[in-house]
């Protein structure tokens, strides 16, 4: 039968056929960003479509870097990465003015404190690499992650290379509890000269910051007779000093006492006891304000030496110590968190940051940095600042930094200025001032009315010239 005989489906030619195109959907198999558009013949004219994405589209836009994708993410993230294991050949280089802090005679450790310094100001990763993470930094400073220091320290006697801490990192991921004493800290001797901990403290300096260098008696009485008021007085008081003596011993007085000098004497004596009760009292102020700020800064902490917990003052803790800290500490020194439970710190007074920042077990640190392809470097913060406040958790640390060398201290010392005037002196000295200028502009204009009467009389006056001088005086 031919093909034009068979009969025709009828349809209502008024009755559109709606059909959904589901090429929009992206499937797990299949993604496609820029799907092919369909051509005009291939769609009926009584069909109705889903759109398509278009290239121009908000959502097929490429991403920015606000918005970026899971590729690109993984891109910056590697670059990062690679920016940091290339700067660790110059993450230990010097700044400029601190060469000082690179170079010290009969170092026995593998580190000096300005390459310490690099790890906090500021926070790098290159330089936590470049010094071998906690296992370098472990041995270069003949430390203990689990037992701390000896108690029996004084003097180092075996020496440690730098090649000799920083090499051999660990080969696979954190290390395991039976490798983490691996380290053997070297025999010291229980007595010789220095005292405790002599070499870490000849080294890496001891953690309190430098007394500021006080004025002496002599100083701060110079500085009291600054003074506008006592400067006026003692012009006033050498003038009539002056000429009492000339009065008293180079006239001739045949009746009355020779007291014309005493008036002289008496101001220069009001002057020294003003200046010598003013010095007195600055300098006994100071020397209060010294013990006071010393008692403020001094505080028990919690340490592990010899594998114990003890309790000591601030001031002895010194660097390679195992400090312990807990919610609410404050903390007083740098160093490398070693290990702990969900520890987060304040460190807005010490780097400005709001945000709390949790801390990274430094050998998870650097466990991603050198074996994860693209880990997420904002989470890497094994780096416990001090001056910063612990909020939440405990934890323990590796002290690298003490007094002047750590954050705190390099800050404090950066403030450390003469104090200003307080608002009331600046108003009495403003009122001395016055007192000044108005006391030398009342002596003038006396002194110039004397003078204009004693030039008026000389024509009438028949006295001889000595007689004439004594007059004026």
């Amino acid at each position: 039968m031919d093909s034009s005989d068979i009969p025709q489906r009828l349809t209502r030619p008024n009755t559109p056929t709606i059909v959904i195109d589901v090429s929009a959907i992206p499937h797990d198999h299949e993604r496609d960003d820029h799907p092919a558009p369909q051509s005009s013949s291939q769609r009926d004219s009584n069909t109705l479509d889903v759109p398509t994405t278009t290239a121009n589209s908000w959502n097929s836009s490429k991403p920015t870097a606000g918005n970026a994708g899971p590729i690109d993410g993984h891109l910056s993230k590697s670059r990062s990465l690679d920016d940091i294991r290339r700067s660790t050949a110059t993450a230990l280089r010097p700044d400029p003015g601190e060469e000082d802090l690179f170079n010290v005679e009969n170092n026995p450790f593998a580190f000096c404190p300005g390459q310490l310094g690099k790890l906090i100001n500021p926070k790098s990763l290159a330089a936590f690499l470049a010094l071998g993470g906690l296992l370098g930094l472990e041995r270069g400073l003949q430390s203990n992650r689990r037992a701390g220091l000896g108690t029996d320290e004084r003097r180092i006697t075996e020496s440690v290379t730098f090649e000799q801490a920083t090499s051999t990192p660990p080969t696979h991921g954190r290390l395991e509890h039976d490798q983490q004493c691996v380290v053997q800290l070297p025999l010291s001797p229980t007595s010789g000269p220095g005292g405790r901990f002599a070499d870490r403290k000849r080294v890496f300096g001891e953690n309190r910051l430098p007394e500021r260098k006080s004025k002496s008696f002599l100083q701060l009485a110079w500085v009291a007779l600054q003074d506008r008021v006592l400067i006026l007085l003692s012009i006033a008081a050498v003038v009539s000093l002056a000429l009492g003596l000339y009065q008293t011993f180079g006239q001739t007085h045949h009746e009355g006492a020779k007291v014309d000098w005493v008036e002289g004497v008496a101001i220069i004596v009001a002057i020294a006891i003003v200046v010598i009760v003013g010095a007195l009292n600055d300098w006994q102020k100071e020397r209060q304000f010294q013990k006071l700020n010393t008692k403020k800064e001094d505080r028990l902490v919690k340490v592990i030496r010899s594998g114990s917990p003890t309790t000591m003052s601030v001031y002895d803790v010194v660097v390679g110590d195992l400090m312990l800290l807990e919610a609410g500490d404050v903390v007083p020194v740098d160093g490398v968190f070693i290990d702990g439970h969900s520890l987060s710190c304040d460190e807005s007074s010490a780097t400005g940051e709001s945000d709390l920042v949790k801390k990274a077990p430094a050998d998870d640190v650097l466990h991603a940095l050198l074996y994860r392809e693209a880990p997420e470097l904002k989470r890497l913060d094994p780096f416990i600042v001090s001056g910063a406040r612990v909020l939440d958790g405990v934890g323990s640390f590796l002290v690298t930094a003490v007094g002047q060398n750590s954050s705190h201290g390099r800050t404090m010392m950066s403030l450390r200025e003469d104090p200003g005037l307080t608002p009331l002196q600046s108003k009495l000295n403003i009122l001395a001032g016055y007192i000044a200028k108005l006391g030398s502009g009342a002596g003038c204009l006396l002194f110039s009315v004397l003078l204009i009467k004693f030039l008026a009389g000389l024509p009438r006056n028949d006295e001889p010239p000595e007689e004439k001088g004594q007059n004026f005086l």
